[in-house]
């Protein structure tokens, strides 16, 4: 019995960690790419006047993660999502940050965007 179990919580696991390594792979990561561009928020809350380097970074990091459509329309949907937990959010600058950072992203990152409208 216990050989029985411990093969079935093997097979388990490594289910899960299968399905969340290809979730991972075939599409964007919201809670990464929330971590990434963490060192905006200074930015886009008017705190400073530049972004930072490593704020820029983070973009082109984002920027990267979204080869596909669906990638971009999850991003921007992640974006959707995030924008209401920063009530200070300077919305001309958020939708300046991927152009001075030189990473457009395919889509612009304002408060009512329709992320279905993304190509």
């Amino acid at each position: 019995m216990k050989k029985v179990f411990v093969a079935i919580f093997t097979l388990l696991v490594v289910l899960v960690l299968t399905t969340t390594a290809t979730e991972r792979m075939n599409g964007f990561d919201c809670e990464k790419a929330k971590k990434t561009l963490v060192s905006c928020i200074d930015f886009i809350v008017n705190k400073v006047d530049q972004p930072s380097v490593a704020c820029c970074k983070g973009v082109r990091e984002v920027k990267l993660s979204l080869p596909t459509r669906e990638d971009r329309i999850a991003a921007c949907e992640c974006l959707a999502k995030a924008w209401p937990q920063l009530p200070n959010l300077n919305g001309t600058r958020a939708f300046a940050l991927p152009k001075i950072c030189g990473a457009e992203v395919g889509f612009s990152i304002t408060k009512n965007f329709n992320c279905s409208s993304i190509s």
